[in-house]
């Protein structure tokens, strides 16, 4: 067999390729293989092609005395490319794995049953590859967040980034990096830095090259990834009359930092903040009424003795897709018992060609609710190499 030799022409070709039938074309030849890993080569894929929206997100519930998380993947896209298998078993670790983090088609796992952190062992995965390494454990005793940061149109090398426990200094962390492109170990980033607000470390988000860590007080932190620098940003005032805040969603979605705070469960009213590209503030950019949703699902409403109801429901998740040459909508996931609702954030209704609750068969509406944003994990799938 004879391919075409000039390399402008075949990588036209190859760009052209849907995903799947594009990391298939790796294995054809060395030559194939070589234009296909060039990082100019996935920088321009992924800029042209609109599969890498997210394709879909895992969701993660740990039940008691299991062997392994329950791991559901939900898919928000109906290209069957863009859906992996919500099965982590070929990663091969005696105790299981669960899923720590994820950004833009990798996942960052760890051992599931492990008491200790010196006997955890950490993994990056491509689930639609089924291909996985291991990570060198960072050497320290506390782990209290562990995150990827990958930019695939930027570099085809990624970070992990990990928020470590001082063993001498009282409320002092200490970030270490590792660097797929330098390989082998971690290395400590900048000195020890004093933690006075509560942080969700384990809930990084990547955003503008940098991760993002929600607060619980007046500001949040940042990690600008390529220059190595801390920063923080500021929240919007706990709402009058509540003590502490209520985070109800924090997360990333087309190219858009969102933050969404819901106060007590008698209310079904809450707005959709949205950061500014200057990091100066936060502002409101959708404002969402649910009563009309539990009129129609009377499951999302619970009454107690003293007859005073509340409104059963989570946000699991925030999705932009396309749904014109330069149209796109965007996509409140919502739990409610036994159901997932997709509700559009522009007109205030349900999705009609999007319904995901075939994928939670198995989940009674008795159990109430088993998840929350905090156990979502974005996937898209990516040309990316691990």
């Amino acid at each position: 067999m004879k391919y075409c030799e000039d390399p402008d022409v075949m990588i036209e070709i190859l760009r052209r390729l849907p995903l799947k039938s594009l990391l298939r074309s790796r294995c054809v030849c060395k030559w194939w293989n070589h234009l296909i890993s060039e990082p100019l080569f996935i920088s321009n894929y992924t800029l042209c092609n609109p599969q890498h929206q997210v394709s879909g997100f895992y969701m993660q519930t740990f039940l008691f005395l299991s062997m392994n998380p329950e791991l559901r993947f939900i898919p928000c896209t109906d290209q069957i490319d863009a859906a992996p298998s919500p099965s982590l078993s070929f990663i091969e670790d005696e105790n299981g794995v669960c899923i720590n983090h994820s950004c833009n088609g990798l996942l960052l796992c760890s051992s599931f049953r492990c008491c200790l952190e010196e006997e955890r062992k950490y993994y990056i995965c491509k689930p639609t590859t089924r291909q996985y390494k291991p990570l060198p454990r960072p050497a320290c005793n506390t782990v209290n967040g562990i995150s990827i940061a990958f930019d695939p149109k930027r570099s085809p090398h990624y970070k992990v980034i990990c928020i470590c426990g001082h063993d001498l200094l009282a409320k002092h962390c200490q970030i270490k990096i590792y660097n797929s492109y330098e390989g082998c170990s971690w290395r400590d980033s900048g000195n020890p830095f004093v933690v006075l607000d509560e942080f969700l470390f384990n809930r990084g988000v990547f955003w503008k090259g940098a991760l993002h860590w929600v607060g619980k007080g007046k500001f949040s932190l940042g990690f600008d990834v390529e220059r190595e620098l801390l920063f923080t940003t500021p929240m919007p005032p706990i709402l009058e009359g509540w003590a502490e805040r209520r985070l109800g969603y924090f997360g990333e979605s087309g190219g858009h930092l969102y933050l969404i705070e819901i106060y007590g469960p008698q209310t079904t009213v809450f707005d959709v903040m949205e950061m500014s590209g200057d990091y100066s503030s936060w502002f409101v950019k959708y404002h969402v009424d649910l009563s009309g949703l539990a009129a129609q699902y009377p499951s999302m409403i619970r009454y107690n003795v003293q007859d005073i109801h509340r409104f059963v429901f989570s946000v699991l998740h925030l999705v932009h897709r396309n749904v014109g040459e330069n149209e796109e909508e965007a996509i409140l996931v919502l739990h409610i018992p036994g159901k997932l609702i997709p509700y559009n954030l522009r007109d205030n209704t349900l999705i009609n060609d999007f319904d995901p609750s075939p994928h939670l068969m198995g989940m009674e509406e008795n159990l109430g609710l088993s998840y929350r944003w905090e156990s979502v994990h974005p996937f898209s799938n990516t040309v990316c190499y691990i």
